[in-house]
């Protein structure tokens, strides 16, 4: 069916032949933005004069102007960014807001995407009137319109200001822009393009009021290439063809913030598929079908499924009126949760024959926290980016419970403990760590919250918070919740205020040291009144914060018997009576039921104890509580580098649970990288291969890739690289390992590294491969792999420009293969410069990227001298803003404790 050409529903979309009338001259007068320079001034006066019409609007216009600018409370409104003043000052003033938008996509990536906006909108009256958000400036912009009446316009700090005068209060009014979108969030290469809007990026692509708060319907049109195909939040409407162009109609749906709104176009393949009622569609540029058949089941079954928990738990049905996915090779983060257009990275969900089973989890709790930010963070959304967290909370807490469902033989609770603990601890000891809710004055700023604070410590606060209210009241507040702000707004306040109706329990004060709290208590014991109990006590209280009470899962053990008790631990000391009497040596773990947030010291006796009985210890929970704190035990000097090896080579070798060697693996990684035993030992790195290399042998086939991953990135002797060679050529191959074609790439690479003999590897790996993406993603890597050193300074000098910088997951590769850790000096000497690049990288990279080239550029180092360079920069940027401060102080900590211990 075509659609009529002038509606799609009831209101009007500007397609490619309404430009000319759309457009106006850029010769007139009034269409000109106006610029308050004293030339300009007088230029302008003397050319309005006799316009009366004109010079009244222009007296207001220059009123509103003085009043603007010298009132104290509105200096922030024409900052760089949506302020937060900005934002209470539209959401008070504007209401009712509609986008329709159209864009034209050429095929070639170097074209500009032309487009226009119709905003519609009511407004109040406002002394300041109505402020748009258009990063790109004025000469980005081609027209502009108020209620099909050219209008006098001011363009500064990525703002455009239309005075009250010219509205209509509390009636519909217009806005008509043409524009040209710059390419920062529009992600395109000549075969494909994606938005990128979150958080503050729409108004890089098209004129908008850039704000949470202000949810509106968007309906869009896209004119692309004939063999291209596009996808975005509402139903496809139409098609209209023309030669070897079309445009492609999508209906709006239910309102949602800026930040959600988005489109993907190019050669996609897509299928399908229906359950209940419920079609499901999914576009990829895979080319390897048998990837696909091996993944597309899995992949539409657990959207599925989701969907369904989702709706029994919140008693809501779905919100929005499809869901459609879009699989992307170079994506920036693992998933994005547009209502009913969620993109994923490729690799995170198209995996490998035989992929581990922790591989296989987090794609389905990927899956499930995507689906579930429908409900949470789509259908009821965040006041303002501070409580950013909240989405992503509930998001990620949700997933939790449903995956619980999808793997029901596995142990869920070491699964939470192992997907969030270590990595929140990874933050929360550092001397950039930061509460849960932290403040915004500026959306500009809003990509810099994100972080292990807010994915994984938030979870387990609300592990707690179920554990405290029980499940179903905790169940009945979130629907509540739910019901109460859907297709709104609502803050952090306004939730717990919801928890406290549905507790008996104070949850706003509890509530405030976890949320507002930051850093890790450290937790310790001593015996008490009798030799049978203990007290336990907190040693340190959280910096600025009320005591953090929860819940611990106390444990002891000695060689004959165990006992275990879940302890409200809320004052400093709490006396645990256990009515056994303990054989020495015995174990105490007070976070052994997988529950207990903190550093919880070891005692030598604790130490003596696990060297002695860890072959010893069935109880996977107190494996992992055990595994973890050895690790910050090391990492806090309580465990020397030495004992700390010869624990963990005890534990790989013994261990058979699949995610508790996959921990352990990461720590041996961790432990060889970042400390300098390792790199100074030959004997460890020898007795390291050994190990990883016969635990290689051993493994069973979905186990095999685990260990081959670690052995690859650790292995040091000159045998090694002559043994990857042989490896990529086929002549030996160990145990039940089959290298995928990821793999096969990687081996190659890892090779090349190592050894320049190995460089035509990487060129067999050119011919080898098909997948014009992966081939791309190949060729985008090889030259910081390469063994000429102008070759790898020339790549990172190319990093210095923002367009060189995608796929920003390419890049981090690459980066690693820079800051090889098999060769330290090499890399070395990019560090401060890349440093330096850090505030431009937060301007123009997407919200994970600042961190992520931090850790990519320091991870592997653990040089005094590179702590020094970091110590260096901050001490030389004073004015970095905080919560860059605060990452580069997360990045550098492991360098940081190697300086101070070894």
């Amino acid at each position: 069916m075509q659609p009529d050409k002038k509606l799609i529903t009831s209101r009007y979309i500007l397609k490619p032949a309404s430009y000319q009338a759309f457009e106006h001259t850029r010769n007139n007068y009034n269409d000109q933005p106006l610029s308050l320079s004293a030339t300009s001034h007088s230029c302008f006066a003397s050319h309005l004069m006799t316009n009366p019409r004109i010079i009244r609007t222009m007296i207001v216009f220059l009123v509103g102007l003085l009043l603007f600018s010298g009132c104290g409370r509105t200096k922030t409104f024409y900052q760089e960014g949506v302020s937060l003043e900005l934002a209470q000052y539209r959401k008070k003033h504007i209401y009712d807001v509609a986008y329709q938008l159209h864009f034209t996509l050429p095929e070639q990536k170097d074209l500009p995407v032309e487009g226009v906006a119709r905003i519609s909108f009511k407004p109040l009256k406002a002394l300041h009137g109505v402020i748009l958000d258009f990063s790109p400036g004025k000469e980005y912009l081609h027209s502009l319109k108020v209620n099909n009446d050219s209008t006098i316009y001011s363009v500064s700090n990525g703002h455009i200001y239309i005075d009250a005068n010219n509205l209509v209060p509390r009636q519909d009014n217009v806005i008509e822009i043409a524009f040209t979108a710059t390419d920062q969030a529009l992600n395109r290469s000549d075969e494909f393009m994606y938005t990128l809007l979150v958080p503050d990026r729409a108004s890089t692509a098209f004129p908008c009021f850039d704000q949470p708060d202000l949810k509106a319907t968007f309906e869009l049109s896209l004119e692309i290439p004939a063999h291209w195909t596009a996808l975005s939040n509402g139903q496809e409407t139409g098609i209209e063809e023309n030669e070897d162009r079309k445009t492609v109609y999508f209906a709006p749906d239910q309102p949602i913030s800026t930040y959600l709104f988005a489109f993907t176009a190019g050669a996609f393949d897509v299928i399908s598929q229906s359950q209940n009622g419920r079609t499901l569609r999914m576009f990829h540029r895979e080319t390897d079908q048998e990837k696909i058949d091996n993944n597309a089941p899995a992949i539409f079954e657990q959207h599925f499924a989701a969907l369904q928990w989702l709706e029994d738990y919140t008693g809501i049905p779905y919100p929005y009126s499809k869901f459609d996915m879009a699989i992307l090779p170079g994506f920036q983060y693992s998933g994005m949760e547009h209502p009913g257009a969620v993109w994923y990275r490729d690799s995170r969900v198209l995996l490998d024959e035989n992929a581990p089973l922790t591989a296989q989890i987090r794609k389905a709790s990927l899956i499930a926290h995507e689906t579930a930010h429908m409900w949470f963070g789509n259908l009821v959304t965040m006041q303002w980016f501070d409580d950013v967290w909240l989405k992503e909370v509930f998001a990620g807490f949700m997933a939790d419970k449903m995956i619980r469902e999808q793997f029901p033989e596995e142990n869920h609770q070491l699964q939470f403990v192992l997907s969030h603990y270590p990595r929140s601890y990874a933050v929360d000891r550092t001397r950039g760590t930061h509460p849960v809710k932290q403040h915004l004055s500026n959306m500009k700023m809003a990509g810099t919250l994100y972080g292990a604070i807010i994915y994984n410590k938030a979870p387990i606060v609300f592990e707690q918070l179920e554990k405290i209210m029980q499940p179903a009241p905790f169940r009945a507040a979130v629907q509540e919740y739910l019901s109460t702000y859907a297709h709104d707004n609502a803050d952090w306040s306004d939730l717990v205020n919801i928890f406290d109706k549905h507790s008996q329990e104070n949850i706003s004060q509890w509530s405030n040291a976890w949320i507002y709290g930051k850093g890790m208590p450290e937790i310790t014991w001593k015996t008490g009144s009798s030799e049978a109990d203990i007290i336990v006590e907190q040693l340190s209280e959280q910096e600025d914060s009320d005591f953090p009470a929860q819940f611990l899962g106390v444990k002891i053990t000695d060689a004959n018997k165990e006992n275990h008790k879940m302890v409200w631990f809320h004052e400093d000391k709490v006396e645990v009576k256990t009515e056994n009497k303990w054989q020495q040596p015995y174990l105490v773990m007070l976070n052994g039921e997988g529950a207990g947030y903190g550093f919880f010291k070891f005692r030598e006796t604790d130490i003596s104890f696990i060297a002695d009985n860890l072959h010893l210890l069935s109880d996977q929970n107190l494996r992992a509580a055990l595994y973890i704190n050895m690790y910050e035990n090391f990492l806090n000097g309580v465990v020397n580098a030495d004992e700390f090896f010869l624990y963990l080579s005890t534990a790989i070798e013994q261990e058979t649970h699949q995610p508790l060697q996959d921990y352990l693996l990461s720590n041996l990684r961790t432990w060889a990288f970042n400390f300098p035993v390792f790199e100074k030992n030959t004997d460890y790195q020898q007795q390291t291969e050994a190990l990883l290399w016969k635990k290689l042998e051993e493994a069973e086939a979905d186990q095999a890739e685990m260990f081959f991953q670690s052995w690859m990135k650790l292995a040091r002797s000159p045998e090694s690289s002559l043994t990857m060679r042989d490896m990529y050529l086929g002549e030996q191959m160990p145990g039940n390992l089959t290298l995928s074609e990821s793999n096969r790439t990687q081996l190659a690479l890892e090779a090349a590294v190592r050894n320049p003999a190995n460089a035509e590897l990487t060129a067999m790996e050119l011919e080898r491969t098909e997948n014009p993406d992966r081939l791309r993603r190949l060729r985008f890597i090889l030259p910081a792999v390469s063994h000429e050193p102008s070759s790898r300074d020339a790549f990172f000098a190319s990093l210095s420009k923002p367009e060189n910088r995608r796929p920003e997951p390419w890049v981090l590769e690459a980066l690693y293969f820079l800051h090889h850790p098999s060769h330290p000096a090499q890399g070395i000497h990019y560090i401060e410069e890349s440093l330096l690049m850090l505030e431009e990288i937060q301007t123009t990279g997407d919200i994970f990227f600042p961190l992520n080239w931090l850790n990519a550029t320091l991870q592997n180092y653990h040089q005094p001298e590179v702590a020094i360079m970091v110590n260096n920069y901050l001490d030389s940027h004073p004015e970095l803003m905080e919560n860059l401060r605060l990452k580069v102080l997360q990045s550098a900590d492991l360098i940081f404790r190697a300086a101070d211990n070894f």
